[in-house]
Formats: structure tokens, C-alpha cells, sequence
């Protein structure tokens, strides 16, 4: 009977469903094969109740110019019903933690920013230097989610950042995109949650689709989550309220 009543209570509380989708790209990336609206209508079609644009930056290979970004304010925050966020995803340029978008774009043009190693813009180093250029992203303002940061070839030192990120405000993303294309990283990543359900740092859960019928698809990283009975309430983007006040007390809320 025990059991029976445990079961209950554990499917009660799984994670089942998410209200946005803050990673997403679009064909402003040569890699990329959709819209920002077929994007948008996708979300809709999800059940998202938000739905975040964020290309990659202009040190990748495939990423938007600065242009790109300064101007998404064109694009009205509310589409058929879909709440909108301006974002980027920025390159980490070097073990010091820069970036490659101006403060200026990131503080007055943009909602949010994810901060991410790629190795079409810097070669994987030591895990030292990994861990430094997370420290710095942890320090920086104009960084707000930390991007797919179990991707094995970019280890760094899980236990030291982990807390450092949480005590900062950074969220850590849950990338469904990990467990489908960087297969190898996955057990990096039920770490990093572990690790954040310890230190109780907050996450968030993304797809970084790169096509339209990848936007809202969660499947794997959310199974992941529950095999952890990973906390609801860590889950930024679990409900549109948990995500209207984390836009409310980041920097640029």
C-alpha cells in the first residue's frame, strides 16, 4: 500500500508540461531552417504560452550580426497569442569569459542572454580553463542562463561552479538538444542536476531547436528531471508565473 501511495504522489509532482521555450534559432543561422514566426506558430501549437528567439552571435560562423539583435524590438512581444522574448545566444570567446555582444545591445535591447561554448568559435581547453571562464560568466551582468554546459568536451568543475552560479542568479540550462545531438554529454548533465537540486539552483529547460517542429519538444530532458525527482518549483519556465517573476527581479526586468 506504501508503495501504491508513493507512486501517487511522485506522478503528482513529476514535471509534466512547460510554459515556454527560451532557446530557440531561426534561418538567420545557415544551420538554422525556420522562421521567427513559423517558430512562434509552433509554440502556439506546442500549448507554450512563451516562446524566446535567440541566435547564436556574431563570433560563430552561422551567427546573426549585431544588427540582428538591436532590431528585434520590431517584433511585437505578443504574436497570435504567444508571448515573445528577445534573446540571444552568446559565444564564449575565451577562457576569461568574454562574450560577443556590446553591453549597450544586451542592456537595451535584448530580454535575456545565453551564454555558451562552441567549438566553430574556441577549441576546448583544460578543465581549469573551462571552470575559470564559467566563474566569469557567473560574475557577469549581462549574462543570464548558462547554455548546454554538459557538453563533454567543455568539462569543467561541476561541484566548485555550480553553487557560484545559483548564488548569482544564473540559470542552468537543461538542454533537450544535448540528449538528442551530444548524446556523450548526457551523463554530464543528470550531474548538473543533481548538482542543482543540492545547492538548489534554479534551471531552466530548452530545446535549441533549429527547426520550427522542434520548438516545445522536451521529451528527453524533462524524463531525465523526473528520474531525479527533480524540484518543480527549480524550473524556471514550469509555469508562466514562476517565469514573469524571474523577468522581474533579473537585471533587466
Amino acid at each position: 500500500m506504501g508503495k501504491k501511495n508513493e507512486k501517487k504522489v511522485s506522478e503528482k509532482f513529476m514535471i509534466k508540461h512547460l510554459a515556454a521555450d527560451l532557446h530557440t534559432h531561426t534561418d538567420i543561422s545557415r544551420h538554422g531552417y525556420s522562421t521567427v514566426y513559423e517558430n512562434i506558430t509552433a509554440a502556439k501549437d506546442a500549448g507554450l504560452m512563451a516562446v524566446g528567439i535567440s541566435n547564436h552571435c556574431p563570433a560563430h560562423p552561422d551567427g546573426a550580426p549585431e544588427g540582428h539583435f538591436r532590431n528585434l524590438r520590431v517584433i511585437p512581444e505578443w504574436v497570435d497569442g504567444v508571448r515573445v522574448y528577445r534573446g540571444a545566444e552568446l559565444n564564449f570567446t575565451n577562457f576569461d569569459g568574454g562574450i560577443d555582444l556590446s553591453p549597450d545591445t544586451i542592456e537595451n535591447r535584448l530580454d535575456y542572454t545565453i551564454a555558451s561554448f562552441h567549438e566553430d568559435v574556441i577549441a576546448s581547453g583544460s578543465v581549469e580553463e573551462h571552470t575559470r571562464a564559467y566563474l566569469r560568466a557567473a560574475e557577469n551582468p549581462l549574462v543570464d542562463i548558462i547554455g548546454h554546459s554538459g557538453t563533454a568536451c567543455y568539462e569543467y568543475d561541476y561541484e566548485r561552479v555550480i553553487p557560484e552560479l545559483g548564488k548569482n542568479g544564473k540559470l542552468v540550462e537543461i538542454n533537450e538538444g544535448t540528449f538528442r545531438v551530444r548524446k556523450s554529454s548526457a551523463e554530464n548533465c543528470r550531474i548538473i542536476a543533481r548538482l542543482c537540486m543540492k545547492y538548489s539552483v534554479r534551471v531552466i529547460v530548452s530545446s535549441d531547436a533549429h527547426f520550427c517542429r522542434s520548438v516545445g519538444v522536451f521529451d528527453e530532458a524533462l524524463s531525465m528531471l523526473n528520474s531525479l525527482d527533480f524540484p518543480v518549483e527549480l524550473v524556471v519556465n514550469a509555469d508562466m508565473e514562476q517565469l514573469k517573476s524571474w523577468f522581474l527581479r533579473k537585471r533587466r526586468g
